[in-house]
């Protein structure tokens, strides 16, 4: 299967879960939901490699307000553009840049194993480039608060965000995916994917980027 068509197959998924994915939400975060919920995947059909893909998945993402929603303005098309074109000038993200680039340099490693750590742990546009060769999903498809609370445990308990969990990776079919801080719920979900599956801690945790990139080395064998 083409990334461009598993792109396609995961947005039908999102489409036909989206009312119950926002109930069980606006459930959990009692408030009103917005119009849909954020759309994940592939991020760069151009760079992915379905052979020996590779599957983030974290636990929600801030920052999406009503209108970016009801704009289309979603993940996955964001998150491609920043790989191709740069960190800077982006708000936010680019005064807090640390989590991307820690994915990035993970991906670089999960590439090649044998890629000296030093040579990494300072990489900064490679890394951004690099956050177009892997796919990510969140377990909290809407939007989270500053801190992770019991919201975001209530949602990721429910049944439909698990549900969404399995489905998307039997649609990806990664051979390896990294839960970072996602654990719980990953790996009970994933038990039975026949993937490879790496526990990190979230990306933007305080650690420094050298000692997050041992951790992963030392889950490769």
């Amino acid at each position: 299967m083409n990334n461009a068509l598993i792109n396609a197959k995961l947005k039908a998924l999102y489409d036909e879960y989206t009312p119950a994915f926002l109930s069980a939400w606006s459930d959990a975060f009692e408030e009103a939901a917005p119009c849909r919920m954020n759309e994940f995947g592939i991020i760069d059909i151009r760079c992915y490699d379905p052979e020996n893909g590779v599957l983030f998945i974290g636990r929600e993402t801030n920052g999406w307000d009503d209108k970016d929603y009801a704009d289309g303005c979603l993940f996955r098309e964001w998150l491609c553009d920043i790989s191709r074109n740069g960190i800077q000038g982006r708000g936010h993200i680019s005064k807090h840049p640390n989590m991307w680039y820690n994915i990035g340099r993970w991906a670089l490693l999960l590439q090649n194993p044998e890629v000296p750590i030093d040579s990494l742990a300072y990489l900064k546009e490679k890394a951004v480039d690099a956050l177009g060769t892997i796919a990510f999903t969140n377990i909290n498809k809407v939007r989270g608060k500053n801190k992770i609370g019991k919201e975001y445990y209530k949602l990721a308990n429910t049944d439909i965000a698990k549900k969404l969990i399995q489905k998307e990776v039997d649609i990806l079919k990664p051979k390896t995916v990294v839960a970072c801080g996602t654990w719980w719920p990953a790996a009970s979900l994933l038990s039975d994917c026949n993937c490879r599956m790496i526990r990190m801690n979230h990306p933007g945790a305080r650690k420094s980027s050298r000692a997050m990139l041992q951790e992963l080395k030392a889950q490769l064998g």
